[in-house]
């Protein structure tokens, strides 16, 4: 009898109609402007019926594509070389092999559409070189949920070894109080939504704009000396610095506010429903409204783990954690789980569940203060390159521009990267490295010892008269690189590499 899965498999049928809206949908997307701008204004009958049937051709070439794509589409799993197989390509064949100890993550995301057609896609997130994810875009949700289950065992199974974990696990089977569950409520959203990500709808707004700005740049209208003229003279009419100023001012104010509308829908469509459940031996995350994303997390495969908070967020009790696996990713940024709207005691159960260990007081390390006047200097570099330009643009009005800029850097840049200096700080406890950064955006990033891959010592010839170094900790989910610090830091860390060597804990 033969394994599961261990013949070629295709997708469900319906696979067809979301691979061909998908590929709808970038076409429209990457020539949406163009199209809008023809639509407003206007064309002839005779252009209107080559471009019809233009579409119909390219509509009936899509559909091929679709099909063929559907059907060169075929996954497996190879029992005897331990490893999960996909194949797939239209006009080149390209077969990917995934050995079973690489695999690190297997879990759900449905967008819209594809909870409309009634498919899941499946994630395989590997320790790969590729730094990619593995997806299959369409299966039925049974065939899904057997495939998750049969590459989660043969997972465990190739490379599994609980170690010290089998005490946290049976102390939590033998006590059902551990148990817990957290929900994200429709008001906590909301206030996520206005205390994080300040900027990221305005540069959404601002990549918007220069994008449509770009595709409309080759069209007449732009081009015409009516349109430059009113431009250029509007700009006539606000060219003092101080209506500048506030002219920069209210446009800034009324795009930021912009933003935290943004951000506040993006938020809520990204984690709404957001329930984080503990069991036995996961924790089990699914959120999202537009893709819905449902993923298990065991301790062992954590690499990195952050928490993240600012002043406001703090008095409202809320922290975000950011947690990576082993993957190709050097920076904890970039991890894909994400946990927000956490209350402090929360963070205490996730950290409490995920590590090995308890974290008990440790040595703590700053940097030298060559950083912060290193900053300052760094920070000024911008600001003089803008009063030389200023120079050149409005010669009349220097003294104006340098006294702004004079403001700036005194009153904000200043203290900002003095703040940033006391904030930094490195801690090696017996058993975890824990690194501290932050003036708004506060960051407790954190490191079990066992699971450090390599330690770099660097010392550029500037730092040897001062005797300082930076280090950087390596793992397989990311690093953390703590600059200009005492050569004392290195008997730490002769300490915790042989930690890692006397420890025999699986480290993913």
């Amino acid at each position: 009898m033969n394994k599961a899965f261990s013949e070629p498999q295709i997708q469900s049928k319906l696979g067809v109609i979301l691979i061909f809206l998908s590929q709808f949908y970038k076409f429209v997307r990457a020539f949406g402007a163009a199209l809008v701008y023809f639509l407003i204004k206007g064309i002839s009958g005779e252009i209107l019926n080559k471009v019809l049937l233009g579409a119909g051709v390219f509509i009936v070439l899509l559909l091929i594509y679709s099909i063929v794509a559907f059907l060169r589409f075929k996954f497996n799993i190879n029992y005897t070389n331990s490893e999960f197989v996909l194949q797939k390509g239209v006009f080149s064949t390209e077969r990917l092999t995934i050995p079973f100890n690489k695999i690190q993550q297997v879990y759900f995301k449905r967008s819209l559409l594809q909870r409309v057609i009634g498919v899941y896609s499946l994630v395989l997130d590997t320790a790969g070189s590729s730094g990619k994810e593995i997806s299959i875009k369409a299966l039925r949700e049974k065939d899904a949920k057997s495939l998750q289950q049969v590459l989660m065992q043969v997972a465990n199974v190739d490379g599994e070894d609980t170690g010290g974990n089998d005490v946290q696990i049976k102390e939590f089977i033998s006590n059902p109080s551990n148990a817990w569950e957290h929900r994200l409520s429709s008001l906590t959203l909301l206030k996520l939504g206005l205390t994080s990500n300040y900027f990221r709808g305005v540069w959404l707004i601002l990549i918007f704009v220069i994008s449509v700005y770009q595709q409309l740049s080759d069209f007449d209208f732009l081009q015409n000396e009516g349109y430059t003229d009113n431009v250029r003279g509007y700009l006539d009419v606000y060219s003092r610095p101080i209506e500048l100023f506030a002219l920069t001012a209210i446009v800034f104010i009324s795009i930021f506010l912009l933003g935290l509308l943004i951000s506040c829908i993006e938020i809520f469509i990204k984690y709404f429903d957001l329930k984080l459940q503990q069991t036995s031996d996961s924790l089990d995350l699914e959120m999202g409204l537009k893709t819905n994303t449902k993923t298990s997390l065991k301790p062992r495969r954590v690499q990195l783990l952050r928490v993240i908070t600012n002043p406001i967020q703090k008095r409202l009790n809320l922290h975000e954690i950011q947690i990576a696996i082993a993957s190709s990713q050097n920076d904890l940024t970039k991890t894909k789980i994400r946990i927000p709207g956490l209350e402090r005691i929360q963070v205490e159960k996730v950290k409490k569940f995920l590590f090995t260990y308890k974290v008990k007081p440790g040595y703590v390390f700053t940097p030298a203060v060559y950083l912060y006047f290193r900053l300052i200097v760094l920070a000024g570099l911008p600001l003089l390159l803008t009063g030389v330009v200023a120079s050149f643009i409005v010669p009349n009005y220097l003294i104006e521009v340098t006294s702004i800029l004079s403001i700036i850097y005194v009153a904000l840049v200043i203290p900002y990267q003095y703040f940033w200096y006391r904030a930094l700080s490195l801690e090696i406890t017996p058993e975890f490295v824990i690194m501290k950064k932050g003036v708004w955006n506060q960051k407790t990033e954190i490191i079990e010892l066992f699971k450090l891959q390599a330690v770099t010592v660097n010392q550029p010839i500037w730092y040897k008269k001062r005797n300082l170094y930076n280090y950087t900790f390596h793992t397989a989910g990311g690093d953390l690189t703590f600059p200009l610090t005492s050569h004392q830091v290195q008997k730490q860390i002769n300490y915790a590499l042989f930690r890692v060597e006397i420890d025999h804990q699986p480290w993913m």
